[in-house]
């Protein structure tokens, strides 16, 4: 047991002599480092991009919903049993094309009876201009009385107003006959149909409002309707071009213009209606389709722009830390346009390299470890 308390101090001492003999550590140097690799312990990890001269582009991305550029919901006035259904849905119909029309069988009798009850008082108008010219003669020898005489112009102005009566009643089922017809009033395709052949067509409106038997759209162009920001509104003008893009064609985009930028903001909303039209000529997009819109509103050629985030903003205005090897500098700058792929900035040189991560507190002047860099873009 005694011999232990030896055993123990030579260990020591050997560890003690292998100690001596390994080399010193330098100074500063973190012990986690590996064989090949040594910093500064007190040094702040950051990464860094270097600042690039390009085109700074600001893009607008809006979102809506494709519509036909015309579209009729029609219905007949007239009431009754649909008779005639000429269409059905997905058709493609043209312009005064008949659609549907309403049983006119009992319209079309009445209307025969207006047009003899007119052809009647045309009768009783002859016979009341020849009483009024023999009256009117009479009276002028004294055979008659001047009364006797204005009833006979009193019955000419009558038989007069029944014929007008007729002709207007003979008009008014004709335009009836007329309305119970549905007809295309311009080229398109089928989108909706809401009764079938032989059903009974009332025309009663819901809450929806007026009742639809047909709708019809024309494909052939797209509007999409979105809502514009305020404060791009200036940005955006008539006549503009964008792109447009669908989940539905991934990797495809469509051209479309902006035909209206919308004079009045839209009521309790600080945004503006911007419709855009498309040219569908080949019918790919669809109404009901969801659509995403780019507007490219600025670009800046040639200017030396880095990542939104490595400016910062403090009450002396906009700065970014500038390596210079190891050590970050505060450098003030002016921006510029704020664009998609960068912002565009006075007072940095295209390669300079710009901390991304970790400026924010960063000192000016302080030691820093780059943890990796990002390609310029």
């Amino acid at each position: 047991m005694k011999r232990l308390p030896i055993l123990f101090a030579l260990v020591v001492l050997a560890a003690c002599d292998q100690a001596k003999d390994a080399p010193p550590t330098p100074a500063g140097t973190a012990a986690s480092a590996g064989p090949n690799e040594t910093y500064d312990a007190n040094s702040i990890p950051v990464r860094a991009t270097p600042a690039v001269r390009s085109t700074v582009v600001r893009t607008l991305e809006l979102g809506g919903v494709a519509e036909a550029w015309r579209a009729a919901r029609l219905a007949p006035s007239a009431q009754g049993v649909v008779e005639t259904l000429n269409v059905q849905l997905g058709d493609t119909v043209k312009q005064g094309q008949l659609l549907a029309a309403i049983d006119t069988t009992t319209l079309q009798l009445q209307y025969e009876a207006a047009q003899r009850a007119g052809d009647l008082a045309r009768l009783q108008l002859k016979d009341a201009e020849s009483e009024a010219r023999r009256a009117a003669s009479l009276a002028e020898s004294g055979a008659i009385t001047s009364r006797d005489g204005d009833k006979a112009a009193l019955g000419l102005d009558l038989a007069r107003a029944q014929l007008a009566q007729a002709d207007a009643q003979a008009a008014a089922l004709a335009g009836q006959v007329k309305l119970a017809r549905v007809v295309a009033p311009f080229g398109g395709r089928v989108t909706a149909l809401h009764v079938e052949q032989g059903e009974f067509w009332s025309g009663m409106g819901g809450m929806g409002g007026p009742p639809t038997l047909v709708e019809i759209q024309a494909l052939d162009t797209i509007k999409v309707d979105v809502n514009l920001p305020e404060i791009d509104l200036s940005r955006v003008t008539e006549g503009m071009a964008v792109e447009l893009e669908s989940d539905a064609f991934v990797g495809r985009t469509f051209a479309g213009t902006v035909s209206l930028v919308n004079a009045a903001a839209t009521p309790g909303a600080r945004t503006f209606l911007v419709r855009i039209k498309h040219d569908n000529a080949d019918g790919t997009l669809r109404p009901g389709m969801f659509l995403r819109a780019s507007l490219v509103v600025d670009s800046r050629p040639d200017v030396v722009f880095v990542p939104e985030r490595a400016v910062t903003h403090h009450d002396a205005g906009y700065y970014v830390m500038v390596l210079d090897g190891t050590t970050a500098r505060r450098r003030p700058v002016t921006p510029g346009l704020r664009g998609d792929n960068g912002w565009e900035i006075d007072g940095v040189e295209a390669g300079e390299q710009i901390v991304i991560e970790g400026q924010f507190g960063l000192p000016d002047g302080a030691t820093v470890r780059i943890l990796g860099q990002e390609l310029g873009q």
